[in-house]
């Protein structure tokens, strides 16, 4: 992690950390009203009880849980129309995997095959190195890229 992303999870920290505490203080003065609004009712009283709405516990309950699945499929299609609209699609066209600037859709150096092409690069230069130590067997290189020196410093 770099130091913005642990300074922005830092900060996102202390944002739900204030919100927390703003949560739980509301939480508290309502419980401390409750407690005073029932302080005054005199002992004995009758308390009044709100009833049902219009409807409730006859016809249509509604869709449960599911009812979320709704707004969801929903805000899926609001963002499925404005990337439609700004020309993205169904993301088949050219980009990863479509056919872009460089024929496949990768430049060089890129794509699921690059490692494979460093490395054979990398491993070629090692076999051309280790063949021209073995047939200069008085000097030493030591200015490969893992040595740490360079061969004019010797």
């Amino acid at each position: 992690m770099n130091g913005r992303a642990i300074v922005s999870f830092l900060v996102g920290l202390i944002v739900v950390g204030i919100l927390v505490g703003v949560g739980v203080g509301i939480y508290q003065a309502g419980v401390a009203q409750g407690v005073v609004d029932a302080g005054r009712l005199p002992a004995g009283a009758v308390v009044p009880v709100a009833g049902y709405g219009y409807g409730y516990g006859w016809g249509f309950h509604g869709f449960g849980f599911l009812g979320l699945l709704f707004p969801i499929l929903f805000l899926f299609l609001i963002f499925g129309l404005v990337r439609a609209a700004f020309g993205r699609g169904r993301h088949y066209g050219p980009g990863w995997g479509g056919r872009g600037y460089w024929g496949k859709g990768y430049g060089p150096g890129v794509g699921p095959d690059a490692w494979r092409e460093e490395r054979e690069r990398q491993i070629s230069d090692l076999h051309r190195r280790l063949h021209d130590e073995e047939a200069n067997p008085g000097t030493t290189s030591s200015s490969g890229p893992g040595s740490g020196t360079s061969g004019a410093a010797r």
